[in-house]
């Protein structure tokens, strides 16, 4: 028997059903959703909680004529589905299968890419007025979680869309979380907005009454707002900002979200129309536990998605927090709405006073904890490789300058799979190597990165970032004792050296292991300390043997080859020297397997690189 969604090839088709048969349609999607997340990984929760909400507005709008923005397109699938991407859906996240985010170079149906928090209003803003400036027609939406809303580049964008007056959707879906429970004032204020869904009909129906009053009606918006305010106080700061609210709506109700989008959109000024919805939804273990479905490696949907066992270096960062705090009454956590994949969950349980979610806010979550430096505390902020990046000019300001103790925890450096471009931590070994008085320290195993968070906490003196990848690392390499700007021989050799820092050290013991079955020696040098880097050591090393071979995990422009490189040079030293890294270019989605072999990071690839000096 032919699904109904097997007939939806474009949004337009869904214009046709009628609501009896979107139900159906709902069902089916949810059913797709999961098929796909358990098959290939991916963000399920935020999935399941925006099958109604995007058939009430692909019904809504005219697509692609008009431009429909998803803020962290990870809730895009659904979407996806409905704008002829069904096939590709089937190998999402994997190479030559569909973007886990919103892609323009995917679909017509995809304005912007969107793969970090609380962009969407700035883009929706400004393609208001390019359709303005141009004389193109077409309405423009925006959708934005209520976790999006506590980044500050949200907050600027809604004072600037109510000072330019111009007709725009804003989309609000509040599931009361972002990828764990939200937190703050905001959060606070949707609440009561929550808690009094019974406002609009109250304020229908005193309209309804005051039209009946000739003169009346309008002079009476000072009544109208008491009414509002009296009732609840979630819209209020929208409100004042100039951007007229209406809601809460049921966003598991398509009809009721269709005639709110539809009396929004006739309106010629700013309007937000907040949606409540279950993040979750239709999937029992997800509507549970959300927060554990957010994003999901494959799993069976029967039984749910199992508990990881494996050492994590996240993990091993919380538990080393923990064991820290016991000790030092003066150190602090701060990370932006990433408590779950941080691994803090048992640190915010144990040391509440000490913990802080500012949401996903990651310039705050900076100056923050530059403030907490200033005070005489130990700050240690917990944020992902790529939404660093957001804070880059926190660190040098309000860090890096004052030359303030802080500790920059930095999760997902290096290859990331699955989450393409918007996702891969391959920048900051560039962009923090540059910036005075900050010391970068990149572990190789499990061990070491224990021990460098203890130096970076109980030793150092400044700003310090130590960087580490996802996953684990099965291998432990013997270090001994972390000494800042000194690096380790981990395997002597006389044929050739090959350095390396981070995830790449174990990627050279193994290269070192096969060249060793063809009577070649390897001197295998683990940096360790990639800001001071230990020159001198991979010097003397290289003179011996002749050749260098160099390899990391980030992107060639700026990182630390280059600066090796010129060093050697300065020293005098005629080395045949072989730097690998990845290219310039942005980094697309794949599984890590195809990341590898596809930059030649497989032990295979390596090896044929290593030969060009052999």
């Amino acid at each position: 028997m032919e699904k109904i969604l097997d007939t939806v090839k474009q949004p337009n088709d869904l214009k046709k059903l009628t609501f009896p048969q979107l139900e159906t349609l709902a069902g089916e999607l949810r059913e797709e959703v999961l098929s796909v997340v358990s098959k290939n990984g991916g963000h399920l929760s935020s999935n399941l909680g925006v099958v109604e909400l995007t058939l009430a507005l692909c019904r809504s709008l005219d697509l692609p004529k008009d431009k429909l923005i998803w803020d962290v397109g990870h809730q895009s699938y659904v979407y996806k589905m409905l704008t002829g991407r069904r096939k590709e859906l089937e190998r999402l996240r994997h190479e030559g299968g569909a973007c886990g985010f919103c892609a323009p170079w995917e679909s017509e149906y995809d304005f912007t890419v969107s793969g970090h928090s609380s962009a969407s209003l700035s883009a929706a803003i400004g393609a208001v007025m390019a359709n303005e400036l141009t004389g193109s027609g077409g309405r423009v939406c925006a959708v934005i979680g209520d976790g999006a809303l506590t980044g500050g580049l949200a907050i600027e964008a809604i004072d600037h869309i109510g000072h330019l007056d111009k007709p725009l959707l804003i989309v609000l879906n509040d599931n009361e979380m972002s990828i764990t429970k939200n937190v703050g004032g905001i959060s606070r204020m949707l609440s009561k907005a929550r808690s009094g869904m019974g406002y609009r009909k109250v304020k229908d129906k005193v309209e309804l009454a005051l039209k009946k009053l000739p003169g009346v009606y309008s002079a009476t918006r000072f009544v109208k707002e008491h009414i509002k305010y009296a009732i609840t106080t979630g819209g209020a700061m929208f409100e004042s900002l100039g951007v007229t609210y209406l809601g809460p709506v049921n966003g598991h109700n398509i009809k009721a979200m269709e005639d709110m989008f539809k009396r929004a959109l006739t309106m010629d000024e700013p309007v937000l129309v907040h949606v409540v919805t279950q993040k979750g939804r239709g999937y029992g273990y997800a509507e549970k536990a959300p927060e554990k479905y957010h994003g999901v490696g494959p799993f069976d949907v029967h039984s749910g998605v199992k508990e990881c066992m494996e050492k994590t270096y996240s993990a091993v960062f919380g538990d080393t927090m923990c064991a820290l705090a016991a000790e030092e009454p003066r150190l602090a956590v701060i990370t932006p709405s990433m408590t779950l994949g941080s691994g803090l969950i048992g640190f915010s349980r144990k040391y509440k006073s000490r913990f802080f979610d500012v949401g996903i806010a990651e310039g705050h979550a900076v100056t923050f904890g530059a403030g907490l430096a200033a005070g005489g505390a130990i700050p240690v902020i917990s944020v992902y490789s790529s939404f660093l990046q957001r804070a880059y000019d926190n660190v040098i300001h309000d860090l890096a300058i004052g030359g303030l103790h802080a500790v920059l925890a930095i999760d997902r450096a290096g290859l990331v799979p699955g989450d393409g471009a918007t996702h891969q931590g391959v920048f900051d070994v560039a962009f923090l190597s540059a910036i005075p008085n900050v010391a970068v320290l990149a572990p190789s195993c499990l061990e070491e990165l224990r021990k460098m968070l203890i130096y970076a906490v109980k030793e150092h003196k400044g700003p310090i970032a130590v960087r580490y990848p996802r996953g684990g690392e099965e291998r432990s390499f013997d270090n001994g004792d972390f000494v800042l700007g000194k690096a380790k021989v981990l395997r002597v050799g006389m044929d050739v050296t090959i350095a390396a820092y981070g995830s790449m050290v174990s990627r050279a013991m193994d290269c070192a292991d096969e060249l060793e079955k063809r009577g070649i020696e390897a001197e295998v040098i683990d940096l360790r300390s990639v800001k001071p880097f230990d020159t001198a050591t991979i010097s003397k090393s290289s003179a011996k043997t002749g050749k260098l071979v160099f390899m990391e995990e980030v992107v060639r422009c700026g990182g630390i080859g280059e600066q090796l490189v010129t060093n050697l040079k300065l020293r005098g030293r005629d080395v045949k020297i072989k730097l690998i890294s990845l290219p310039d270019g942005f980094i697309p989605h794949a599984t890590m397997s195809e990341l590898e072999a596809d930059y030649g990071f497989t032990t295979r690839g390596l090896l044929r690189k290593i030969e060009e000096i052999l």
